[in-house]
């Protein structure tokens, strides 16, 4: 395993290719949500039939969301840990090559109008979906401890940066009244070209940063060991809850905020991508900026659970906005204090074990967030049915209820600062 040296220009240079891996991965994903909102709700897109009901599209748009993130639990425990065994780069090509694969069966999907050959892009992207957590274990294999925390911290500054140019590229290459062969197919090829272009940068670039010979596990059932481990497990129990109820109220809003915006204030795709730009800026402020003089004023635990309570308040404050101009204020608030929430309960959980096993535990942390987004994409699909306000209200309830959990299940451990 690689050890780099204290001065942060050493560390940039041999992280830089892990952080390049993170920021067009994330572009990727990030112009895919307000695409799919926009095909499946938008009657003008014609991929759905004009007879469907808007029941028949809540459920759709909730499966299609599930089924990605179903399929992310089981590919980022299982990658997450097999990148313990075959090298950290290995696995990130596996990755990024499925992606690539996933995001051009999507294309073919629009061009086809085709429903199952978008599922089927969802699976294969969504298997191959554990470069973050991958990535994430190869940023801790070259960090100094004391500063685990700014470099988690960075992972998701680049992230996103990513969730910043993504829903805006995607917002642009699907609006044909810019340019009129823009479509909703563009943005996947897009995502399918940029996903290629990642794997050739890192083959080339990226010197492998931990290896260690194994006899490799192929078990397509390890994704729930994995997953049942982490609640079993003394060190990452509790964090394990608080994280589960954190992200499935987390991902209530962000699967479902492009949903709300349509119905609420008519956003189309270019609008909702501006909108889901601006919170990855917010990513961007409390990642790159904030993490530092949090953790520096605050314990790891105070951050998760203020930052938890905040990103509640921003999403409450969304749904009952009296005029959309506070909507875009407030985004920029949840994207902020998300982010501090999220990296710093990733260093708690990285805290928790040792270097040979940081594969596994950010495998861990993907597989929790991947299976509470697939739970939550389904039920609240249902529940939008009854009104677009439901999803947001789970999620400030949720996130509410995650910082009560940190206060109370955690305060038993040791704080790893």
């Amino acid at each position: 395993m690689q050890t780099i040296s204290n001065k942060p220009a050493h560390f940039f240079i041999a992280a830089a290719p892990l952080f390049l891996v993170l920021f067009i991965d994330s572009m990727g994903l990030g112009l895919v949500f307000p695409i799919l909102n926009a095909l499946l709700f938008d009657s003008s897109a014609h991929f759905l039939s004009a007879h469907f009901s808007a029941t028949t599209r809540n459920l759709l748009y909730g499966v299609t969301i599930s089924i990605y993130m179903f399929c992310w639990f089981f590919g980022a425990a299982f990658l997450g840990d097999i990148s313990d065994q075959i090298g950290r780069k290995k696995s990130l090509m596996i990755c990024l090559l499925g992606a690539f694969i996933g995001y051009l069966f999507s294309a073919f999907a629009v061009f086809l109008n085709s429903f199952t050959c978008l599922l089927l892009g969802r699976i294969i992207a969504g298997f191959t979906a554990g470069s973050q957590a991958i990535a994430q274990a190869a940023i801790v294999d070259i960090s100094e401890p004391q500063h685990k925390a700014r470099n988690l911290g960075l992972i998701l500054f680049f992230t996103s940066l990513g969730f910043v140019v993504g829903p805006m590229v995607g917002g642009v290459l699907s609006s044909s009244n810019l340019i009129s062969w823009f479509n909703y197919a563009m943005p996947f090829y897009f995502a399918a070209a940029i996903s290629l272009l990642n794997a050739v940068l890192l083959m080339v670039f990226f010197q492998e940063t931990f290896l260690r010979a194994e006899t490799i596990r192929f078990k397509l059932h390890y994704a729930l060991e994995i997953f049942i481990a982490a609640f079993k497990h003394e060190k990452v129990r509790e964090l394990s809850i608080v994280l589960l109820v954190m992200i499935f109220g987390w991902s209530g809003f962000y699967s479902f905020i492009s949903m709300y915006l349509l119905r609420i204030y008519h956003f189309d795709s270019f609008t909702n991508g501006l909108y889901m730009g601006l919170m990855g800026v917010g990513f961007g402020i409390g990642t790159g900026f904030l993490i530092d003089p949090l953790t520096k004023r605050f314990s790891l635990k105070q951050c998760v659970i203020g930052g938890c309570l905040l990103t509640a308040l921003g999403t409450m404050l969304t749904i009952t906005a009296p005029s959309v101009t506070y909507v875009w204020f407030y985004v920029l608030l949840i994207g902020i204090t998300m982010a501090s929430a999220y990296s710093t309960i990733l260093t708690l959980f990285s805290n928790q074990v040792d270097e040979a096993s940081q594969g596994w535990v950010m495998g861990i942390t993907g597989a929790i967030m991947a299976f509470a987004f697939g739970i939550n994409g389904f039920l609240t699909g249902l529940l939008a049915n009854f009104s677009p306000k439901i999803p947001m209200i789970i999620s400030t309830l949720s996130l509410m209820f995650s910082a009560v959990l940190m206060k109370t299940l955690y305060k038993s451990l040791p704080n790893p600062q």
